[in-house]
């Protein structure tokens, strides 16, 4: 019996080291995932602009420029690494869980409770004016945390121009909070903007479009919109990003 006793501890010895040794190769052929670094860059957001005052083109083209416009300055402050941007996709999410998707105008409490919902520290608001090409955008900046306006934004200038307009206006936004300029290699060429006039008014109003129809569902005339931006101005790289996302391969 004492044999047979040390025996079986023998093997259940074994067993045990041989367990254990099994597990530490698993260890090392799986190791922990690394934990993920926390955010630390404070975010923005950027509600589509409210329309004021305007004259001279028809009213649904001031529908898809409030939104188009929106979105060029998303794109402008999401290529600064010191901050992150609230897609406008995320932004459409949560106004339509608010029912609020289809209001051409949000007062400022409902826009700071929008930016908590987006955990946003920063929300933007905007109304623009376009009175016979005599356009302005005016944006207001938040602090969602204190429910404060920090600054109010704005920039002059013509249709034609809105490509410097809207970079003027996130080079606006970024100082008033105190947000690090958008960095530039002195050796990097500029980003591609069309020459003012008639083509760049072009693409942005078809780009605009496209948000608007896409918007609203109509994922085919979206996509017709976008192509003429492209036609307007190849080198828009934000109308051929979206419109493949929208549909692949529609603007390769």
């Amino acid at each position: 019996m004492t044999r047979l006793a040390v025996g079986t501890s023998a093997l259940a010895l074994a067993a045990l080291v041989t367990a254990a040794a099994a597990q530490a190769q698993q260890r090392q052929a799986n190791p922990p995932a690394a934990p993920q670094q926390q955010e630390t860059r404070p975010t923005i957001a950027i509600l589509d602009f409210d329309i004021g005052a305007t004259i001279g083109q028809d009213p649904e083209d001031y529908q898809a420029l409030r939104r188009g416009l929106a979105g060029m300055t998303i794109s402008e402050l999401a290529a600064n690494p010191g901050v992150r941007v609230v897609e406008r996709a995320q932004i459409q999410q949560i106004l339509q869980e608010q029912d609020l998707a289809r209001s051409d105008r949000i007062d400022q409490a409902t826009a700071l409770r929008v930016g908590r919902l987006l955990n946003a520290r920063y929300m933007v608001t905007g109304t623009l004016y376009d009175v016979r090409g005599a356009f302005r955008i005016d944006a207001r900046l938040f602090d969602v945390e204190t429910s404060q306006i920090l600054r109010t934004q704005r920039v002059n200038g013509r249709l034609d121009n809105v490509f410097d307009l809207v970079t003027q206006l996130a080079s606006q936004l970024m100082q008033a909070a105190n947000l690090p300029p958008l960095e530039r290699r002195a050796d990097a060429p500029p980003p591609p903007r069309p020459a003012s006039g008639a083509p760049a008014q072009a693409a942005v109003m078809a780009y605009s479009r496209a948000v608007l129809y896409s918007d609203r569902g109509d994922t085919q005339r979206a996509v017709e919109q976008y192509q003429r931006a492209l036609t307007a101005f190849p080198q828009y790289t934000q109308a051929r990003s979206e419109c493949n996302q929208l549909r692949a391969g529609a603007c390769s």
